[in-house]
């Protein structure tokens, strides 16, 4: 036999083995309740807490569940940790190739550790992670970890139904939220068994409703479950809605953001910008519910520019969307409002990547074709939104950009003055479509209010909350605020957003630390393109309209003022 062919033989066994060994992802090890990335001040894992990691031939092709007590080997998988000098086996919920569950024993050392997934024998390469004491997550409908959580109203010993907008709460209720993360288990529990109820850092514990605090009466282990946890907490009064926020915080690390249903009675809930009581009631009584919405967005960024000084950024949009919803849409899905905005006087908190800067809800209810275009024609003349590809009922169109020309940046040269003037503007789709037939509307475009506080809102101290005052707005308009923060000077950067709503008549209101320290603190480096922003502006009140296919339409209005900043 050759050397050649030996040699050959060798390194072809060296790639079968190579192609064998699990794998495991780049940010594939997350909380197992809000899959949140470890590029965000949450995204630690916490002593005893339910983690996931995500990979390639790191188990069987079926999933396989593991009974009491969790075992460390499961259907020849195991998952090592290595933390302060320490090595220890998880015990483990499930496994498949691609994905697995797994508990990180409480008795891990907090700080940097390594992560191994070994499969029949193969070991992958270590994976770095952050353990800390507690980092909590929420479950959610959606399993993703936005949107209505997995929270329960308790009506009595019997009767725990999943909230949601069809079963609001009602202020002064207990409710029951289940996630992972509250912290290490006390000596003596095993990790791997069904574990009894037991209070964990109960009195570090801040739950907040809508931005209020909520009075917890027990945070801890969710009795005959391994790493689970549950808050039974009080509904607060002064809430109400049908995207009331929810969050967790811990010292200074805040959980993932899902929301509740809160109406006066319980039953069904009411937004001013969502579907209305009668709507919920009859999805509620098995039936469905068809709406239009169409919006008009001038986004003005002013940013810092080297050699340049505050230079804006002027962008105008338009966006429609034709929808049906039905219970499953309205009881899992995160946007229950035309604009994507929270009920009012509260805040919630997302998560996307620095490509994509407005909210992505994984549960889309049918889209409803409206035709080949929708028209829009206002005082500086004709445009018209076009389908999104892959998305039926969803149209959009860039209207107009102005301000400066900096190579990679958005906006630039256009009409200085943008395309949303002030004035009325008219829609059509033409002959309309097979779902939704020809219509008619029109709106008068209102004035934005007023961000008196603009100029010294420069530096956002995370911890101790924003303030943010204005002037102006309708009776009826609601003001807008809206930020986010990348977690690093890269094309991949994940970044953190919050996005408030409040009545335009209050004149302030004080984005809490709650919400702000969700967000990463603004990397440090000069960037043409803004890793901080901070916007104030205004949503006008709906305007309605009909078409034939649909129940109901609405157009409204976003006028936003926006300026780079540095969140600390």
């Amino acid at each position: 036999m050759s050397r050649t062919f030996i040699q050959a033989l060798l390194a072809t066994a060296a790639c079968s083995a190579l192609f064998a060994q699990p794998a495991v992802n780049d940010g594939g090890i997350l909380n197992a309740a809000s899959y949140m990335s470890a590029k965000l001040p949450g995204g630690a894992i916490a002593q005893g807490s339910i983690f996931v990691v995500f990979g390639v031939r790191m188990g069987p092709a079926n999933i396989a569940l593991a009974g009491f007590p969790l075992p460390s080997t499961l259907a020849g998988t195991n998952v090592r940790v290595t933390s302060g000098g320490q090595t220890l086996d998880c015990p483990l919920v499930y496994t498949l190739a691609g994905q697995l569950a797994a508990i990180l024993p409480s008795n891990t050392p907090v700080g940097n550790a390594t992560l191994t997934v070994t499969f029949n024998g193969q070991s992958s390469a270590p994976r770095g992670f952050r353990v800390v004491n507690a980092s909590f997550g929420t479950f959610s409908l959606n399993q993703a970890g936005s949107g209505p959580g997995v929270i329960t109203n308790f009506e009595s010993a019997t009767s725990q139904p999943v909230n949601t907008a069809l079963k609001a709460a009602r202020p002064g209720q207990t409710l029951i939220l289940y996630g992972t993360g509250l912290g290490p288990l006390p000596a003596g529990n095993a990790d791997n068994s069904a574990a009894p109820a037991v209070q964990i850092g109960a009195a570090n514990v801040e739950l907040f409703v809508g931005g209020r605090r909520a009075s917890v009466a027990y945070a801890g282990r969710a009795p005959g479950f391994a790493g689970l946890d549950q808050i039974n907490f009080t509904v607060p009064a002064g809430v109400e809605g049908c995207s009331v926020p929810v969050g967790i915080k811990i010292g200074n690390l805040v959980s993932n953001y899902t929301s509740i249903a809160v109406a006066p009675n319980g039953g069904t809930c009411q937004d001013p910008l969502g579907l209305s009581s009668a709507q919920l009631d009859r999805i509620n009584a098995g039936g469905s519910v068809k709406l239009g919405s169409i919006a008009l967005v001038r986004a003005d960024l002013e940013i810092t520019v080297p050699f340049l000084g505050n230079q804006s950024i002027k962008t105008d949009t338009g966006a429609a969307d034709f929808k049906e919803y039905t219970a499953q849409t309205i009881n899992t899905g995160g946007q229950l409002s035309v604009a994507g905005v929270p009920s009012i006087g509260t805040c919630y908190v997302f998560v996307g990547q620095s490509n994509n800067l407005t909210p992505v809800d994984p549960i889309r209810p049918r889209g409803l074709n409206a035709g080949a275009l929708i028209n829009v024609n206002g005082p500086k003349g004709a445009k018209s939104l076009k389908p999104v590809p892959n998305l039926i009922g969803t149209y959009s169109e860039t209207l107009a950009t102005g301000g400066i020309s900096i190579p990679g940046a958005p906006g630039g040269g256009g009409d200085p003055d943008g395309y949303l003037v002030a004035g009325n503007y008219t829609f059509n789709n033409g002959s309309g479509g097979p779902d939704v037939g020809a219509f008619n509307a029109s709106f008068t475009l209102p004035p934005n209010v007023n961000w008196t506080n603009r100029a010294s809102t420069t530096n956002v101290n995370r911890a101790n909350g924003q303030v943010v005052n204005w002037t102006g707005g309708g009776a009826n308009d609601l003001v807008q605020i809206y930020g986010y923060s990348l977690s690093e000077l890269a094309d991949n950067a994940v970044a953190g957003f919050f996005i408030c709503l409040e009545r335009a008549s209050v004149g302030t209101f004080t984005v809490p630390p709650s919400i702000l320290l969700a967000l990463p603190a603004s990397p440090s480096g000069a960037s043409l393109s803004p890793v901080g922003v901070f916007s104030v502006g205004s949503v006008s009140n709906p305007r309605e309209f009909t078409a034939p296919g649909i129940d109901t339409g609405v157009i409204v209005s976003v006028n936003t003022v926006a300026k780079s900043v540095n969140y600390q």
